[in-house]
Protein backbone atom coordinates (compact mmCIF):
# COMPACT_ATOMS: atom_id res chain seq x y z
CA UNK A 1 0.00 0.00 0.00
CA UNK A 2 1.30 3.41 -0.57
CA UNK A 3 2.48 4.99 2.02
CA UNK A 4 0.03 8.51 2.49
CA UNK A 5 0.30 10.91 6.00
CA UNK A 6 -1.56 13.85 6.42
CA UNK A 7 -4.75 14.89 6.87
CA UNK A 8 -16.58 12.17 6.36
CA UNK A 9 -20.19 15.47 7.61
CA UNK A 10 -22.68 12.47 6.69
CA UNK A 11 -23.48 14.40 2.52
CA UNK A 12 -25.95 14.38 0.60
CA UNK A 13 -27.76 11.63 -1.14
CA UNK A 14 -27.40 10.01 1.96
CA UNK A 15 -23.99 9.79 3.22
CA UNK A 16 -25.29 12.24 5.60
CA UNK A 17 -22.67 15.49 4.67
CA UNK A 18 -22.67 18.70 3.33
CA UNK A 19 -23.72 19.12 -0.01
CA UNK A 20 -20.85 20.21 -1.95
CA UNK A 21 -22.43 20.96 -5.35
CA UNK A 22 -20.27 21.22 -8.23
CA UNK A 23 -19.76 23.17 -11.41
CA UNK A 24 -21.43 22.25 -14.45
CA UNK A 25 -18.89 20.86 -17.26
CA UNK A 26 -15.97 20.09 -14.92
CA UNK A 27 -12.99 18.89 -17.05
CA UNK A 28 -12.15 14.85 -17.25
CA UNK A 29 -8.80 13.96 -16.58
CA UNK A 30 -7.01 12.69 -19.10
CA UNK A 31 -6.35 9.31 -19.65
CA UNK A 32 -2.93 9.16 -18.51
CA UNK A 33 -1.79 7.25 -15.22
CA UNK A 34 -0.78 9.56 -12.85
CA UNK A 35 0.45 7.89 -9.11
CA UNK A 36 -1.06 9.49 -6.05
CA UNK A 37 0.62 12.66 -5.38
CA UNK A 38 -0.31 15.62 -2.88
CA UNK A 39 -2.61 17.93 -3.91
CA UNK A 40 -5.71 20.41 -2.57
CA UNK A 41 -8.74 20.15 -3.26
CA UNK A 42 -11.32 22.82 -2.95
CA UNK A 43 -13.35 22.79 0.41
CA UNK A 44 -10.69 21.01 2.04
CA UNK A 45 -8.21 22.96 4.20
CA UNK A 46 -5.25 20.20 4.04
CA UNK A 47 -3.31 18.22 1.79
CA UNK A 48 -4.79 15.24 0.26
CA UNK A 49 -3.40 12.91 -2.90
CA UNK A 50 -4.59 12.98 -6.08
CA UNK A 51 -4.26 10.30 -8.91
CA UNK A 52 -5.93 9.24 -11.69
CA UNK A 53 -6.26 5.89 -12.98
CA UNK A 54 -6.63 4.46 -16.73
CA UNK A 55 -9.40 1.74 -17.67
CA UNK A 56 -11.00 0.16 -20.88
CA UNK A 57 -13.91 2.21 -21.58
CA UNK A 58 -14.78 -1.51 -22.76
CA UNK A 59 -13.83 -3.56 -20.29
CA UNK A 60 -14.61 -6.65 -22.08
CA UNK A 61 -12.94 -6.27 -25.55
CA UNK A 62 -10.07 -4.55 -24.34
CA UNK A 63 -10.08 -2.34 -27.25
CA UNK A 64 -10.72 1.29 -28.19
CA UNK A 65 -11.18 4.31 -25.98
CA UNK A 66 -9.77 4.48 -22.44
CA UNK A 67 -10.85 6.72 -19.79
CA UNK A 68 -9.19 8.09 -16.66
CA UNK A 69 -10.93 7.52 -13.52
CA UNK A 70 -10.13 11.06 -10.96
CA UNK A 71 -9.34 9.60 -7.88
CA UNK A 72 -8.51 11.57 -4.18
CA UNK A 73 -7.39 9.76 -1.04
CA UNK A 74 -7.35 11.33 1.83
CA UNK A 75 -4.60 9.69 3.97
CA UNK A 76 -4.65 8.82 7.40
CA UNK A 77 -3.93 10.65 10.27
CA UNK A 78 -2.28 8.75 12.60
CA UNK A 79 1.44 6.89 12.11
CA UNK A 80 -0.11 2.95 12.81
CA UNK A 81 -2.38 2.75 9.84
CA UNK A 82 -4.58 -0.14 9.21
CA UNK A 83 -4.07 -1.82 5.85
CA UNK A 84 -7.60 -1.77 4.99
CA UNK A 85 -9.13 1.75 3.28
CA UNK A 86 -12.63 3.44 3.18
CA UNK A 87 -14.17 3.57 -0.28
CA UNK A 88 -16.86 5.71 -0.38
CA UNK A 89 -19.72 5.00 -3.19
CA UNK A 90 -21.86 8.26 -3.73
CA UNK A 91 -25.39 8.26 -4.85
CA UNK A 92 -27.49 9.35 -7.73
CA UNK A 93 -26.79 7.32 -10.08
CA UNK A 94 -24.43 10.27 -11.19
CA UNK A 95 -22.68 11.78 -8.11
CA UNK A 96 -19.39 12.01 -8.05
CA UNK A 97 -17.56 10.51 -5.15
CA UNK A 98 -14.78 13.21 -4.71
CA UNK A 99 -17.16 15.70 -4.03
CA UNK A 100 -17.63 14.16 -0.71
CA UNK A 101 -14.39 15.25 0.14
CA UNK A 102 -14.66 18.48 1.98
CA UNK A 103 -17.13 16.55 4.49
CA UNK A 104 -15.55 13.50 4.76
CA UNK A 105 -12.05 15.67 5.50
CA UNK A 106 -13.56 16.56 8.76
CA UNK A 107 -15.00 13.19 10.13
CA UNK A 108 -12.06 12.14 11.99
CA UNK A 109 -12.52 9.27 13.85
CA UNK A 110 -12.67 7.24 10.56
CA UNK A 111 -9.26 8.68 9.47
CA UNK A 112 -7.36 7.84 12.92
CA UNK A 113 -6.14 4.96 11.15
CA UNK A 114 -7.21 4.75 7.72
CA UNK A 115 -7.21 6.07 4.41
CA UNK A 116 -10.77 6.74 2.78
CA UNK A 117 -10.44 6.58 -1.09
CA UNK A 118 -12.67 8.43 -3.31
CA UNK A 119 -12.77 7.37 -7.19
CA UNK A 120 -15.52 8.92 -9.28
CA UNK A 121 -17.66 6.33 -10.72
CA UNK A 122 -17.10 6.31 -14.57
CA UNK A 123 -19.39 8.88 -16.00
CA UNK A 124 -19.39 11.52 -13.33
CA UNK A 125 -17.20 14.00 -11.86
CA UNK A 126 -14.11 14.26 -13.95
CA UNK A 127 -13.85 10.69 -14.73
CA UNK A 128 -15.43 11.29 -18.45
CA UNK A 129 -17.99 12.97 -16.98
CA UNK A 130 -21.61 12.18 -18.95
CA UNK A 131 -22.70 15.99 -18.29
CA UNK A 132 -25.73 16.98 -19.38
CA UNK A 133 -27.22 20.54 -19.38
CA UNK A 134 -30.93 20.10 -18.46
CA UNK A 135 -32.44 23.80 -17.47
CA UNK A 136 -29.26 25.89 -18.54
CA UNK A 137 -27.25 28.20 -17.06
CA UNK A 138 -28.91 30.60 -15.01
CA UNK A 139 -31.28 27.76 -15.17
CA UNK A 140 -34.94 28.47 -16.92
CA UNK A 141 -37.08 27.98 -14.15
CA UNK A 142 -40.37 27.32 -15.84
CA UNK A 143 -38.27 24.59 -17.60
CA UNK A 144 -37.46 23.74 -13.79
CA UNK A 145 -40.75 23.52 -12.77
CA UNK A 146 -42.24 22.05 -15.35
CA UNK A 147 -39.95 19.62 -17.29
CA UNK A 148 -38.12 16.34 -16.29
CA UNK A 149 -36.31 14.10 -18.58
CA UNK A 150 -37.45 16.40 -21.84
CA UNK A 151 -37.29 14.38 -25.04
CA UNK A 152 -35.41 17.18 -26.77
CA UNK A 153 -33.13 17.66 -23.86
CA UNK A 154 -31.94 13.85 -23.69
CA UNK A 155 -31.54 13.67 -27.61
CA UNK A 156 -29.70 16.89 -27.50
CA UNK A 157 -27.49 15.77 -24.76
CA UNK A 158 -27.05 12.29 -26.21
CA UNK A 159 -25.98 13.67 -29.20
CA UNK A 160 -23.01 15.46 -27.54
CA UNK A 161 -22.31 12.70 -25.19
CA UNK A 162 -21.56 9.90 -28.06
CA UNK A 163 -19.02 11.71 -29.79
CA UNK A 164 -16.38 10.93 -26.33
CA UNK A 165 -18.41 7.63 -25.10
CA UNK A 166 -19.67 4.71 -25.81
CA UNK A 167 -23.33 5.29 -23.66
CA UNK A 168 -23.38 1.64 -23.04
CA UNK A 169 -20.50 1.17 -20.94
CA UNK A 170 -21.55 3.30 -17.71
CA UNK A 171 -23.49 0.53 -16.15
CA UNK A 172 -22.73 -0.02 -12.02
CA UNK A 173 -20.92 -3.75 -12.90
CA UNK A 174 -18.46 -1.87 -15.01
CA UNK A 175 -17.87 0.75 -12.59
CA UNK A 176 -17.17 -1.41 -9.67
CA UNK A 177 -15.01 -3.50 -11.68
CA UNK A 178 -12.91 -0.39 -12.09
CA UNK A 179 -13.14 0.67 -8.31
CA UNK A 180 -11.49 -3.22 -7.67
CA UNK A 181 -8.85 -2.14 -10.21
CA UNK A 182 -7.92 0.21 -8.59
CA UNK A 183 -8.10 -0.99 -5.31
CA UNK A 184 -5.35 -3.39 -6.79
CA UNK A 185 -3.23 -0.75 -8.39
CA UNK A 186 -2.97 1.18 -4.84
CA UNK A 187 -1.96 -1.66 -2.91
CA UNK A 188 -4.49 -2.85 -0.75
CA UNK A 189 -5.88 -5.87 0.28
CA UNK A 190 -9.29 -5.35 1.68
CA UNK A 191 -11.42 -2.18 1.62
CA UNK A 192 -13.95 -1.15 3.64
CA UNK A 193 -16.98 -0.25 1.57
CA UNK A 194 -19.54 2.77 2.30
CA UNK A 195 -22.14 3.47 0.09
CA UNK A 196 -25.15 6.12 0.09
CA UNK A 197 -28.37 5.94 -1.74
CA UNK A 198 -27.63 4.83 -5.28
CA UNK A 199 -23.96 4.13 -3.84
CA UNK A 200 -26.02 1.30 -1.25
CA UNK A 201 -26.41 -0.35 -4.52
CA UNK A 202 -23.45 -0.03 -6.13
CA UNK A 203 -21.65 -1.38 -3.10
CA UNK A 204 -24.08 -4.66 -3.21
CA UNK A 205 -22.82 -4.91 -6.84
CA UNK A 206 -19.40 -4.76 -5.54
CA UNK A 207 -19.66 -6.87 -2.08
CA UNK A 208 -21.19 -9.76 -5.22
CA UNK A 209 -18.40 -9.79 -7.51
CA UNK A 210 -15.37 -8.86 -5.45
CA UNK A 211 -16.47 -10.44 -2.01
CA UNK A 212 -13.07 -11.33 -0.49
CA UNK A 213 -11.82 -8.04 -1.27
CA UNK A 214 -14.17 -6.42 1.17
CA UNK A 215 -13.52 -6.34 5.29
CA UNK A 216 -17.11 -4.39 5.94
CA UNK A 217 -19.47 -2.83 4.39
CA UNK A 218 -22.09 0.28 5.56
CA UNK A 219 -25.20 0.58 3.30
CA UNK A 220 -26.52 4.26 4.05
CA UNK A 221 -30.46 4.71 2.65
CA UNK A 222 -30.42 1.45 0.96
CA UNK A 223 -31.11 0.39 -2.04
CA UNK A 224 -31.88 -2.74 -3.21
CA UNK A 225 -30.27 -4.67 -6.14
CA UNK A 226 -33.78 -5.78 -7.25
CA UNK A 227 -35.33 -2.36 -6.90
CA UNK A 228 -36.50 -1.36 -10.55
CA UNK A 229 -35.45 2.77 -10.19
CA UNK A 230 -37.77 4.82 -9.71
CA UNK A 231 -40.66 2.58 -9.52
CA UNK A 232 -41.74 2.95 -5.90
CA UNK A 233 -40.48 6.62 -5.82
CA UNK A 234 -44.39 6.94 -6.08
CA UNK A 235 -44.96 5.02 -3.30
CA UNK A 236 -41.86 6.47 -0.82
CA UNK A 237 -42.82 9.88 -1.45
CA UNK A 238 -46.47 9.30 -0.20
CA UNK A 239 -45.00 6.76 2.57
CA UNK A 240 -42.91 10.28 3.78
CA UNK A 241 -46.08 12.74 3.35
CA UNK A 242 -48.62 10.33 5.10
CA UNK A 243 -46.47 10.08 8.50
CA UNK A 244 -45.65 13.81 8.61
CA UNK A 245 -49.11 14.45 8.12
CA UNK A 246 -49.85 11.80 10.61
CA UNK A 247 -47.06 13.01 13.22
CA UNK A 248 -49.32 16.60 12.57
CA UNK A 249 -52.21 15.10 13.46
CA UNK A 250 -50.81 13.29 16.88
CA UNK A 251 -49.40 16.88 17.93
CA UNK A 252 -51.81 19.02 19.60
CA UNK A 253 -50.57 22.37 18.22
CA UNK A 254 -50.38 21.32 14.62
CA UNK A 255 -53.54 19.59 14.85
CA UNK A 256 -54.96 22.91 15.75
CA UNK A 257 -53.33 25.04 13.34
CA UNK A 258 -53.59 22.72 10.66
CA UNK A 259 -56.59 19.91 11.38
CA UNK A 260 -57.46 19.77 7.30
CA UNK A 261 -53.72 18.97 6.32
CA UNK A 262 -54.83 15.93 4.07
CA UNK A 263 -57.63 17.77 2.37
CA UNK A 264 -55.62 21.07 1.68
CA UNK A 265 -52.77 18.64 -0.10
CA UNK A 266 -55.43 17.04 -2.62
CA UNK A 267 -56.89 20.98 -3.20
CA UNK A 268 -53.14 21.91 -3.78
CA UNK A 269 -52.74 19.21 -6.44
CA UNK A 270 -55.82 20.04 -7.75
CA UNK A 271 -55.27 23.67 -8.54
CA UNK A 272 -51.36 22.49 -9.29
CA UNK A 273 -53.67 20.09 -12.24
CA UNK A 274 -56.09 22.59 -12.99
CA UNK A 275 -52.90 25.13 -14.31
CA UNK A 276 -52.02 28.18 -11.85
CA UNK A 277 -49.70 31.10 -12.47
CA UNK A 278 -46.61 31.78 -9.42
CA UNK A 279 -44.73 34.61 -8.72
CA UNK A 280 -41.16 32.82 -7.79
CA UNK A 281 -37.68 34.09 -6.47
CA UNK A 282 -34.46 31.97 -6.72
CA UNK A 283 -30.75 32.88 -6.39
CA UNK A 284 -31.31 36.89 -6.36
CA UNK A 285 -33.92 36.52 -8.93
CA UNK A 286 -37.81 36.53 -9.95
CA UNK A 287 -40.02 34.65 -12.57
CA UNK A 288 -43.64 33.83 -12.62
CA UNK A 289 -44.15 30.19 -13.92
CA UNK A 290 -46.68 27.31 -14.19
CA UNK A 291 -45.78 24.19 -12.89
CA UNK A 292 -46.70 20.93 -14.21
CA UNK A 293 -47.79 18.30 -11.78
CA UNK A 294 -45.04 16.20 -12.41
CA UNK A 295 -42.47 18.71 -11.73
CA UNK A 296 -44.75 19.93 -8.96
CA UNK A 297 -44.72 16.74 -7.28
CA UNK A 298 -41.15 15.37 -8.20
CA UNK A 299 -39.97 18.86 -6.86
CA UNK A 300 -41.76 18.24 -3.15
CA UNK A 301 -40.67 14.44 -3.10
CA UNK A 302 -36.99 15.43 -3.36
CA UNK A 303 -37.17 18.34 -0.69
CA UNK A 304 -38.16 15.63 1.47
CA UNK A 305 -35.09 14.10 1.32
CA UNK A 306 -33.21 15.97 4.12
CA UNK A 307 -35.67 18.19 5.17
CA UNK A 308 -37.31 17.09 8.75
CA UNK A 309 -40.92 17.86 7.37
CA UNK A 310 -41.38 20.72 10.28
CA UNK A 311 -42.60 23.15 8.46
CA UNK A 312 -44.28 21.09 5.41
CA UNK A 313 -47.84 21.19 6.77
CA UNK A 314 -47.59 24.98 7.34
CA UNK A 315 -46.51 25.43 3.45
CA UNK A 316 -49.20 23.18 2.49
CA UNK A 317 -51.37 25.34 4.86
CA UNK A 318 -50.33 28.46 2.82
CA UNK A 319 -50.78 26.82 -0.41
CA UNK A 320 -54.20 25.67 -0.20
CA UNK A 321 -55.14 29.61 0.51
CA UNK A 322 -52.95 30.87 -2.40
CA UNK A 323 -49.73 31.19 -1.64
CA UNK A 324 -47.91 28.22 -3.18
CA UNK A 325 -44.54 30.24 -3.80
CA UNK A 326 -42.83 28.80 -0.56
CA UNK A 327 -43.36 25.21 -1.40
CA UNK A 328 -42.57 26.10 -5.35
CA UNK A 329 -39.44 27.62 -4.45
CA UNK A 330 -38.19 24.88 -1.74
CA UNK A 331 -38.92 22.39 -4.70
CA UNK A 332 -36.69 24.39 -7.08
CA UNK A 333 -33.47 24.57 -4.91
CA UNK A 334 -33.88 20.85 -3.95
CA UNK A 335 -34.49 19.63 -7.44
CA UNK A 336 -31.51 21.74 -9.00
CA UNK A 337 -29.59 20.69 -5.65
CA UNK A 338 -29.60 17.46 -7.07
CA UNK A 339 -29.40 18.33 -10.82
CA UNK A 340 -25.92 20.38 -10.03
CA UNK A 341 -24.70 17.33 -8.48
CA UNK A 342 -25.59 14.41 -11.05
CA UNK A 343 -23.88 13.46 -14.30
CA UNK A 344 -27.32 12.88 -15.69
CA UNK A 345 -26.29 11.23 -19.12
CA UNK A 346 -24.61 8.77 -16.86
CA UNK A 347 -28.04 8.39 -14.58
CA UNK A 348 -29.60 7.66 -17.89
CA UNK A 349 -27.34 5.16 -19.02
CA UNK A 350 -27.86 3.20 -15.28
CA UNK A 351 -31.66 3.28 -15.32
CA UNK A 352 -32.17 2.87 -19.09
CA UNK A 353 -30.11 -0.57 -18.61
CA UNK A 354 -30.50 -1.72 -15.37
CA UNK A 355 -34.50 -0.57 -14.44
CA UNK A 356 -36.29 0.86 -16.93
CA UNK A 357 -36.63 -1.81 -19.51
CA UNK A 358 -37.68 -4.21 -16.35
CA UNK A 359 -40.90 -1.86 -15.24
CA UNK A 360 -44.05 -3.42 -17.25
CA UNK A 361 -47.63 -1.54 -17.57
CA UNK A 362 -49.32 -3.40 -15.10
CA UNK A 363 -46.59 -3.74 -12.29
CA UNK A 364 -46.11 0.18 -12.74
CA UNK A 365 -50.12 0.98 -12.66
CA UNK A 366 -50.44 -1.67 -9.41
CA UNK A 367 -47.35 0.12 -7.27
CA UNK A 368 -48.24 3.88 -7.81
CA UNK A 369 -51.91 3.73 -7.29
CA UNK A 370 -53.07 5.89 -4.64
CA UNK A 371 -50.17 8.25 -4.71
CA UNK A 372 -49.44 12.08 -5.37
CA UNK A 373 -47.28 11.42 -7.92
CA UNK A 374 -48.80 8.20 -9.20
CA UNK A 375 -46.87 6.89 -12.99
CA UNK A 376 -45.97 10.45 -13.97
CA UNK A 377 -41.92 9.93 -12.83
CA UNK A 378 -41.81 6.40 -14.74
CA UNK A 379 -43.28 7.23 -17.42
CA UNK A 380 -41.63 10.73 -17.88
CA UNK A 381 -38.37 8.58 -17.65
CA UNK A 382 -39.37 5.58 -19.81
CA UNK A 383 -39.73 8.42 -22.60
CA UNK A 384 -36.41 9.83 -21.87
CA UNK A 385 -34.55 6.04 -22.31
CA UNK A 386 -36.78 5.99 -25.55
CA UNK A 387 -33.96 8.59 -26.96
CA UNK A 388 -31.05 6.91 -25.08
CA UNK A 389 -29.15 3.47 -25.00
CA UNK A 390 -29.33 0.12 -23.11
CA UNK A 391 -26.36 -1.84 -22.23
CA UNK A 392 -25.93 -5.04 -20.94
CA UNK A 393 -26.01 -6.13 -17.90
CA UNK A 394 -25.35 -9.34 -15.83
CA UNK A 395 -28.44 -12.13 -15.67
CA UNK A 396 -28.04 -11.52 -11.74
CA UNK A 397 -27.86 -8.20 -11.49
CA UNK A 398 -31.58 -8.23 -10.30
CA UNK A 399 -30.61 -11.02 -7.79
CA UNK A 400 -30.33 -9.78 -3.92
CA UNK A 401 -27.26 -10.16 -2.67
CA UNK A 402 -26.04 -13.02 -0.12
CA UNK A 403 -22.45 -12.58 2.31
CA UNK A 404 -21.69 -13.04 5.07
CA UNK A 405 -19.79 -9.80 5.54
CA UNK A 406 -20.45 -7.81 8.35
CA UNK A 407 -22.69 -5.06 6.68
CA UNK A 408 -24.68 -2.32 8.79
CA UNK A 409 -27.52 -0.88 7.17
CA UNK A 410 -28.87 2.48 8.39
CA UNK A 411 -32.51 3.96 7.18
CA UNK A 412 -34.49 7.07 8.07
CA UNK A 413 -37.96 6.25 9.07
CA UNK A 414 -39.56 8.45 6.86
CA UNK A 415 -37.28 8.43 4.13
CA UNK A 416 -38.72 9.53 0.82
CA UNK A 417 -36.72 7.77 -1.63
CA UNK A 418 -35.37 4.57 0.22
CA UNK A 419 -37.48 3.99 3.04
CA UNK A 420 -36.78 0.70 5.88
CA UNK A 421 -38.42 -1.77 4.16
CA UNK A 422 -35.94 -1.38 1.24
CA UNK A 423 -32.97 -2.16 3.94
CA UNK A 424 -35.33 -5.23 5.56
CA UNK A 425 -35.46 -7.01 2.37
CA UNK A 426 -31.59 -6.17 1.75
CA UNK A 427 -30.63 -7.75 5.10
CA UNK A 428 -32.26 -10.78 4.74
CA UNK A 429 -29.78 -11.94 2.51
CA UNK A 430 -26.98 -10.42 4.59
CA UNK A 431 -26.92 -13.26 8.03
CA UNK A 432 -23.95 -10.89 9.45
CA UNK A 433 -26.16 -7.51 9.26
CA UNK A 434 -27.76 -4.83 11.82
CA UNK A 435 -30.38 -2.54 10.88
CA UNK A 436 -30.47 0.69 12.47
CA UNK A 437 -33.52 2.96 11.40
CA UNK A 438 -33.57 6.76 12.84
CA UNK A 439 -37.03 7.51 13.92
CA UNK A 440 -37.31 10.89 12.71
CA UNK A 441 -34.58 11.09 9.89
CA UNK A 442 -35.33 11.15 5.94
CA UNK A 443 -32.83 10.11 3.33
CA UNK A 444 -29.60 10.92 5.39
CA UNK A 445 -30.16 13.48 8.18
CA UNK A 446 -29.14 11.33 11.25
CA UNK A 447 -26.95 13.96 12.54
CA UNK A 448 -23.75 13.04 14.50
CA UNK A 449 -25.08 9.72 15.89
CA UNK A 450 -24.68 8.03 12.21
CA UNK A 451 -21.02 8.75 11.61
CA UNK A 452 -20.06 7.67 15.51
CA UNK A 453 -22.32 4.46 14.95
CA UNK A 454 -20.62 3.89 11.46
CA UNK A 455 -16.69 5.12 12.74
CA UNK A 456 -17.08 2.06 15.56
CA UNK A 457 -18.11 -0.41 13.21
CA UNK A 458 -15.06 0.64 10.78
CA UNK A 459 -12.79 0.25 14.05
CA UNK A 460 -14.44 -2.97 15.41
CA UNK A 461 -14.80 -4.78 12.36
CA UNK A 462 -17.64 -6.52 13.82
CA UNK A 463 -21.20 -5.70 14.73
CA UNK A 464 -21.58 -7.54 18.31
CA UNK A 465 -21.25 -5.26 20.62
CA UNK A 466 -22.00 -2.09 18.30
CA UNK A 467 -23.71 0.71 20.09
CA UNK A 468 -26.35 2.52 18.26
CA UNK A 469 -28.93 3.53 21.05
CA UNK A 470 -28.15 7.28 20.57
CA UNK A 471 -30.18 6.60 17.06
CA UNK A 472 -33.57 6.11 19.25
CA UNK A 473 -32.67 9.56 20.94
CA UNK A 474 -33.66 11.98 18.17
CA UNK A 475 -35.64 14.81 18.97
CA UNK A 476 -39.36 14.56 17.62
CA UNK A 477 -40.15 16.70 15.23
CA UNK A 478 -40.99 20.42 15.97
CA UNK A 479 -43.60 21.49 13.66
CA UNK A 480 -43.80 25.03 12.69
CA UNK A 481 -46.75 26.43 13.40
CA UNK A 482 -48.71 29.70 11.92
CA UNK A 483 -50.30 31.69 14.41
CA UNK A 484 -53.07 33.35 12.50
CA UNK A 485 -53.24 29.82 10.09
CA UNK A 486 -56.76 30.00 9.12
CA UNK A 487 -58.93 27.21 9.54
Amino acid sequence: MHQVSKKLVFVSLALGFSLALHGEGREPVAAVEQKPHPCHVDGVRDEVLCATYVVWEDRDRKTGRKIGLNIVILPALGKDRAPDAIFALHGGPGAAATDLAPGLSQTRAWRAVRDIVLIDQRGTGRSNPLDCDSYRDPPDLQRVVSEMFSPDSVKACRARLEKVADLRLYTTTLGMDDVDEVRQWLGYRQVDVYGGSYGTLAAQVYLRRHESSVRTVVLASVVPVDELIPLHHAWAGQRAVDIIFDKCRADTACNAAYPNLRGEFKSVLATVAKGVDVEIHFEGRSARVRPSLLGFTESLRHSLYYDDGRSLPKMIHEAAHGNLAPLIERGVTAKLGLDRILSMGMNLSVTCSENIPFIDDATLARETQGTFIGDLRVVAQRRACKEWVRGPIPEDMHQLVHSQVPVLLLSGARDSVTPPEFAERVARELPNSLHVVFPEASHGNWGACGPRIVGAFFESGTLQGLDVSCASQQRPTQFVIDQGARQ
